[in-house]
């Protein structure tokens, strides 16, 4: 029945706001916007064959904040941290599970975000 994931999205009052944030921040490159009377609604990033969505609140019936699934693969987690420390997010402690490695932040929305990184397979 299902194939793949389409997209995960994420709630935004400002979704411009939001989608330069993860550009700028994470590096995402986003290419799929959607704008009505100027106002951007909606952009996504594709990443390894799935896509990352920034979309207004209206949309997805969800508020700014409620979000907290989407869970970023990085090759170098310690890097990764110091790179938005740097850019001036605020990131949790890492934690090391024996298996993987992950850290946390919020995004401008109050959305909850993920860093992680295998360390076992």
């Amino acid at each position: 029945m299902i194939k793949e994931i389409a997209f995960t999205a994420y709630p935004a009052t400002d979704v411009e706001k939001l989608r330069n944030f993860y550009r700028d921040a994470l590096g995402l490159t986003f290419g799929n916007e959607f704008a009505e009377d100027g106002v951007l609604k909606y952009d996504e990033a594709t990443i390894a064959g799935g896509c990352f969505a920034v979309m207004t609140q209206e949309w997805i019936d969800r508020p700014p904040g409620s979000a907290s699934s989407v869970v970023f693969e990085v090759d170098d987690i310690e890097q990764a941290r110091g790179d938005l420390q740097a850019r001036g997010v605020e990131v949790e402690e890492i934690h090391d599970t024996g298996v993987c490695r992950l850290t946390s932040f919020q995004d401008p929305e109050g959305n909850k975000v993920s860093l992680h990184q295998r360390t076992a397979l």
